[in-house]
């Protein structure tokens, strides 16, 4: 059995055969991908994009398609950026840097957010030619531990990003105040809406608006929205997957095929995930017509 389930498809007719295969039939309405993936009942364990470092950085304006590479920043600004992530890379560290911001927000500056390793950093700064000259690898920053939130509500990389992370966004800034951002392409436009929750580390999928105080009661208590989760960014597939399987997991200990180990308040716990033996076709992205095969886990 898969780990989730999905629902209908409104606006049109949805057949989902024995392998996972989702089709669409259409009439003249837009087609969302995430409103095919969740009639399709994808499971989303696992599909969190693996990141040891989450450098973001504050830009206000307009984000363009590829937001990061793709934008008005001047170039010492985005020399500056990419030295901060060769910094990191250099120890071995995946990294992925983020543009975010926050609609009202009145303070002068620009916030710099650092996450790895289950701390959150942060470093304010007057303007951006106050970075040159800073290396993040080193600098002191502030140590942030309530939970932060950034939403993927850039519709300019895909249209459910916009369309549903917008008032995700909004019901989580009514919810937790400033601690609610917007953010760049988080990956798996089709689970959107995406949150990012740092320190955490954890992303989670299809956090719709009605579903945000739910969501928000259950992070600020300290614990994992599983209903939610695609996984602790920091670990590897299996073990994003795993996770969620096993109450209590606190460190990850090994991960030996199927097989994952973690450490628990009662000691040592393996547990057994594997993928699915055909494909799921899903539609990866708004405007893509030709569905692509993926593999989700299912429980062993």
């Amino acid at each position: 059995m898969p780990f989730a389930s999905g629902g209908d498809l409104q606006g049109g007719t949805l057949a989902q055969t024995p392998n996972g295969e989702c089709e669409a039939r259409m009439g003249q309405e837009r087609v969302y991908c995430s409103d095919l993936c969740l009639a399709s009942g994808e499971p989303m364990l696992g599909t969190a994009v693996q990141v040891d470092v989450w450098l973001l950085l504050e830009y206000r304006p307009a984000w363009r398609r590829k937001a990061v590479d793709d934008n008005d920043l001047a170039p010492e600004t985005l020399a500056w950026l990419r030295q901060q992530v060769g910094a990191f890379e250099a120890s071995g560290r995946k990294v992925r840097p983020q543009l975010v911001r926050r609609p009202g927000r009145d303070d002068a500056g620009v916030a710099v957010f650092v996450a790895q390793d289950g701390c959150l950093g942060r470093l304010d700064v007057g303007d951006y030619r106050d970075l040159a000259g800073l290396n993040l690898t080193e600098a002191e920053l502030e140590v942030v531990s309530e939970p932060h939130y950034f939403v993927c509500t850039n519709g300019q990389r895909d249209l459910c990003c916009a369309r549903y992370g917008l008032p995700a966004w909004t019901r989580l800034q009514e919810a937790v105040g400033e601690r609610a951002w917007q953010t760049t392409h988080v990956g798996g436009h089709r689970f959107a809406p995406n949150v990012l929750v740092l320190p955490q580390g954890a992303l989670y999928g299809r956090v719709t608006e009605d579903s945000v105080a739910a969501f928000v009661e259950t992070i600020e208590a300290g614990d994992l929205a599983k209903q939610f989760l695609r996984g602790r960014s920091m670990w590897p597939p299996e073990a994003q997957a795993a996770e969620a399987l096993l109450e209590g997991a606190s460190t990850l200990k090994a991960v030996h095929g199927e097989d994952v180990t973690f450490a628990t308040a009662s000691g040592e716990k393996t547990v057994r995930v594997r993928r699915a033996s055909s494909p799921w076709k899903m539609i990866p992205s708004c405007g893509v017509t030709e569905p692509e095969d993926v593999f989700p886990f299912v429980s062993a």
